[in-house]
């Protein structure tokens, strides 16, 4: 009986750090290798077309979050609890797909009435058609369905290897600063064929029934993921939200500047932090079902090494900013040396702020208290952001971002030391 456990166990630690491999190449496809591309991009473009496109990229980034919806979460959790019964699972797919479609449509409306109060998106608004129809590739890829199945790898390097075509394409086409608009729009085309063939194969391997929906499951996927969208809103108001502010107060070059130091930072994030997150947490959700107890010991051992490993990066980040800076966008982007300063930090508190709110609100049932985190931190964030930008310019922007996820660890550490204990002890 014991070496029968042992070998369960082992064979669960090897099943999370495959993931974790899988999601690690997921996550180069998706963002390092169009981060790569930057080198040669920035180049061609300079500062200011690169502001001008990195600031679209921000504002189609609140549509993207309205399309997923908190379903990368929630919808991943449902998965994983019902992956042993296929006719509750093939209705939360399709229940999940309808949803996202039916969002990807507001979304468009939005970007249609956004000219009216945005003069920066009247101006070019091609720009910003081409870049939002990334979403489309967003609807069908059904990530959440493979990670709460944890089954990654397959599509992972799929994905990877479209994603380079993506990015050839890119340079191939995009020679000179005049071509600029076909740097998101071949991104965007990218993306949707990797949906497309995501979804397709996934109706075929996993075998998934023609759609059978009933308002029960819709009004299930759409409550489970509307706590976690609320809350991933109000995080985009301390992260999305102060390049957003920013293009009200500079001009475009000053938004490249603070992109280029950004996108280094996010590419961080979403390889380094990501990845882990992603990967624990149908495991930590599976272990806090069984066992309060258990899902506590299994977040501090993630906790502990996971943040260790980011505090390693976060401060390689720091001293090698000037050598980052120079290598991806040349002497052009030598004020960014000092806003990528700024930004060190941020892959730290940001692991340790995700697996604290991911793994442990969540985990723990506690996901109620996540938006009026969000919206404290929200209120915080923008609030600085509009009393330091007009002082001090784009460092304020820094600043806050970085106060923002200092305060998300103190609040949620504070929520789990209190409220935590309680639900252990049931």
């Amino acid at each position: 009986m014991h070496t029968f456990y042992a070998r369960l166990q082992k064979k669960q630690v090897k099943t999370l750090y495959k993931n974790m491999v899988s999601l690690g190449v997921l996550q180069v496809a998706n963002y390092l290798i169009p981060f790569l591309v930057l080198p040669i991009i920035s180049r061609v473009l300079g500062p200011s077309l690169f502001g001008s496109i990195s600031y679209a990229q921000n504002i189609v980034t609140y549509l993207t979050l309205l399309i997923n919806y908190g379903f990368e979460y929630s919808a991943t959790r449902q998965i994983s609890i019902a992956r042993d019964d296929k006719k509750k699972t093939d209705a939360i797919f399709w229940s999940v797909i309808v949803a996202k479609t039916a969002l990807l449509g507001i979304s468009f409306l939005i970007l249609a009435i956004l000219p009216v109060w945005m003069p920066r998106v009247a101006c070019d608004p091609q720009l910003y058609i081409y870049t939002a129809l990334m979403n489309i590739g967003i609807v069908f890829f059904p990530t959440w369905y493979l990670q709460g199945m944890q089954q990654m790898d397959k599509m992972a390097w799929a994905n990877f290897f479209t994603k380079l075509l993506g990015a050839v394409l890119v340079l191939y086409f995009v020679r000179e600063a005049s071509a600029y608009r076909l740097y998101p729009l071949l991104m965007s085309l990218a993306g949707i064929v990797i949906g497309i063939g995501a979804m397709v194969y996934v109706i075929r391997h996993f075998g998934i029934s023609r759609p059978s929906l009933t308002r029960e499951t819709m009004r299930e996927v759409m409550q489970a993921g509307a706590p976690i969208f609320l809350n991933n809103l109000f995080i985009a108001f301390y992260t999305t939200a102060n390049m957003t502010i920013l293009g009200f107060y500079v001009a475009d070059d000053v938004i490249g500047y603070f992109s280029g130091a950004q996108r280094l930072i996010q590419a961080l994030n979403m390889v380094v932090v990501l990845p882990v997150s992603m990967a624990a947490y149908p495991e930590i959700s599976r272990r806090f079902a069984a066992s309060k107890q258990e899902g506590v010991r299994m977040l501090k051992r993630v906790l502990v090494w996971a943040g260790g490993a980011a505090a390693v990066v976060s401060v390689l980040t720091c001293l090698c900013a000037p050598l980052i800076i120079r290598i991806m966008y040349g002497a052009g982007f030598t004020p960014s040396v000092a806003l990528l300063r700024w930004l060190s930090p941020i892959p730290f508190l940001v692991m340790v702020a995700t697996l604290l709110t991911v793994q442990g609100l969540y985990g723990m049932g506690l996901q109620k208290w996540a938006p009026w985190v969000g919206l404290t931190l929200a209120i915080c964030c923008v609030g600085m952001n509009l009393l330091l930008l007009p002082r001090i310019g784009v460092t304020g922007v820094c600043i806050s971002w970085i106060a923002a996820e200092v305060l998300e660890c103190v609040l949620v550490g504070t929520i789990l030391l209190t409220r935590g204990k309680r639900v252990c002890s049931i």
